[in-house]
């Protein structure tokens, strides 16, 4: 398991369908994850929780609210791609 203080940060890209996306992990164990849908007027997504660093510097993002959990993997020590409950990335298009 990876130390949790290593992943403390906060993390910001522009993931597909063009959803603007700022993830802030915190020394306590929560984090905050603001979701900008650019396509849908500019709506707003705020997601507070507790999250996990599991093995292979995957970061598990527990939702209180429905339970559902939320998987990044991080990449090169300062970027992050969001994967499924398995661990696949997103298949590239084209």
């Amino acid at each position: 398991m990876v130390a949790l203080t290593t992943n403390v940060r906060t993390y910001c890209g522009v993931l597909p369908p063009n959803v603007e996306t700022t993830l802030t992990l915190n020394a306590d164990g929560t984090y905050l994850l603001i979701r900008t849908f650019k396509e849908k007027q500019n709506e707003q997504e705020k997601l507070k929780g507790t999250f996990q660093v599991l093995d292979n510097n995957v970061l598990m993002l527990v939702r209180p609210s429905s339970g559902d959990n939320i998987f990044y993997k991080v990449r090169d020590g300062n970027c992050i791609i969001l994967i499924d409950s398995f661990g696949n990335e997103p298949k590239k298009s084209g």
